[in-house]
């Protein structure tokens, strides 16, 4: 009886160890079936990341409001004095330091929708330095964003951002930021 007994409990054991040896071999069987297809996944979001240069158009999709529209960055340029209605010691609020500026990025906005919509209401822009978002902005140069934009109409005017450093190597405009259907356009120094 104790020899039945222990055979019953080796057969036990036996059966135990092949059982976890063999979902250990399909849990590997699907970690690597599964690490495949997020590899492609991964490659596939890399590919949808849209990149464009000053001069190119964008054609963008609201991530949030489901909506087309078209973005040009038609130049970009830092600057220290007045110009185009915009002075940096006024929104600076006293003299630059040497190496500050007033990054301005002039864009044009074109609703290729079929319903309006409000531009600053549905649409942002995020400026990158070197990769880390800026969050001074000012709104005031670019008021034509606040009115309703038909479809097939278009605007143009001045974005602009402080604290820009002459040393900083890039920048980089962003809409649709952190969305899958974020758009970047690469804005070289312009004193570099």
């Amino acid at each position: 009886m104790k020899k039945i007994l222990i055979s019953f409990l080796f057969l036990g054991f036996l059966f135990l160890i092949a059982g976890c040896s063999d979902s250990s071999d399909n849990e590997n069987e699907s970690k690597d079936t599964k690490e495949t297809p997020n590899e492609d996944v991964g490659k596939v979001e890399n590919k949808e990341k849209k990149i464009y240069q000053i001069g190119e158009t964008a054609e963008i999709k609201s991530g949030l409001y489901d909506f087309p529209y078209e973005v040009t960055v038609n130049s970009f340029e830092l600057i220290k004095e007045e110009k185009n209605g915009i002075n940096p010691t006024e929104l600076y609020g006293g003299e630059l330091e040497p190496e500050e500026s007033i990054a301005v990025a002039n864009v044009t906005i074109k609703n290729t929708s079929d319903k309006s919509f409000i531009p600053s209401e549905k649409i942002s822009a995020q400026f990158l330095i070197e990769g880390k978002a800026s969050q001074n902005s000012f709104d005031q140069f670019f008021t034509e964003r606040n009115k309703e934009l038909a479809p097939g109409q278009e605007i143009t005017g001045d974005l602009a951002y402080f604290n820009m450093y002459e040393s900083n190597k890039d920048f980089q405009l962003v809409y649709e930021f952190k969305d899958s259907q974020e758009t970047r356009f690469i804005l070289p120094n312009p004193n570099k």
